[in-house]
């Protein structure tokens, strides 16, 4: 046999990776090596899947699982007309299994089936990431009380936090800096369940760029303050009782919400293609015969521990 393209790249941009890598070309010629893994008719040597490995910079395993996928792809694309034999020249090789990815993945996957009402919900929980119109960042001090725990304790935590915050206040002339409230709640009673925390900035509605969410009556605590009036009353949510000192004020995105719509539509394009191609594979590989020769994939595992 001649050389078979793995088209390790195409399968890359179909997922989560920023860009298209160069493909792997790797010479399957059985007599190169000892072989690892038989996907029908094909062989796939110990040289072969080291190649793989070292090109990819990957363990010997996830590079053999990356030349059975394409293997099962190349087979498919034979299968179905759109490939000759597998001696085909690289080039050749790959524009084929292209056109079976087009067609049995991509072509399933447009902005036409994107439902409009989940390119919505998609926005909505990463609107702070992508479109915003101004976040706050925050410190917080919280006295942990238990959601169900009496009056008594709640009144407790609520009176001492109100002396916490006087007296930051009274020290600090209204305006504490970060490590100046960092230090005073760590004054705080020693036995009391305390935290204190930096939070990533977020929006009215509490909704983060990494798509968390604060609890509403702690968003709107904090989009209460003003560089005038930094340090919060004390405000109790199901967590505790708070104080929370304004750090910074980030200012609105440029983007438009139609503009995030786009990158929203295309993520979810990539991401059901992703899924597609896998489930593709995965359809595969339990019609195909694929055997793999566990003893000579793990003596490719020891060389490669023994490689410089």
């Amino acid at each position: 046999m001649r050389a078979l393209l793995v088209a390790l790249a195409l399968a890359s941009s179909l997922g989560c990776d920023p860009g298209p890598r160069p493909p792997a070309r790797v010479d399957l010629t059985p007599t190169r090596g000892a072989v690892v893994a038989r996907v029908g008719d094909l062989a796939l040597t110990d040289l072969d899947v080291a190649a793989v490995a070292a090109e990819r910079g990957i363990a010997p395993r996830a590079a053999l699982d990356l030349l059975v996928r394409e293997a099962l792809l190349a087979g498919e694309a034979r299968r179905s007309g759109l490939a000759g034999p597998v001696e085909i020249a690289d080039d050749a090789w790959r524009a084929r299994i292209q056109r079976l990815l087009a067609r049995d993945v991509e072509a399933r996957f447009s902005e036409a089936t994107v439902p409009a009402a989940m390119v919505e919900a998609t926005l909505q929980a990463r609107h702070a990431e992508l479109a915003h119109r101004g976040l706050r960042r925050v410190v917080h001090a919280v006295w942990m009380v238990a959601a169900d725990a009496g009056a008594p304790q709640n009144e407790a935590a609520l009176a001492r936090m109100l002396v916490f915050r006087e007296e930051l206040l009274a020290a600090t002339h209204g305006h504490p800096t970060a490590e100046q409230f960092r230090a005073a709640a760590r004054r705080l009673d020693a036995g009391a369940s305390v935290r204190v925390e930096d939070l990533e900035p977020f929006d009215p509605q509490g909704r983060t760029p990494s798509a968390s969410t604060y609890v509403p009556a702690f968003a709107e605590a904090a989009w209460a303050l003003s560089a005038a009036e930094p340090l919060s009353e004390p405000f109790v949510t199901s967590y505790g009782v708070h104080v929370a000192l304004l750090l910074e004020e980030v200012p609105p995105m440029t983007r438009t919400d139609d503009e995030a719509r786009v990158i929203v539509r295309a993520d979810l394009i990539q991401r059901a293609r992703a899924e597609g191609a896998r489930s593709l594979v995965l359809g595969l590989r339990q019609r195909q015969r694929v055997q793999i020769r566990e003893a000579a994939l793990q003596q490719v595992e020891r060389l490669s521990r023994r490689a410089p």
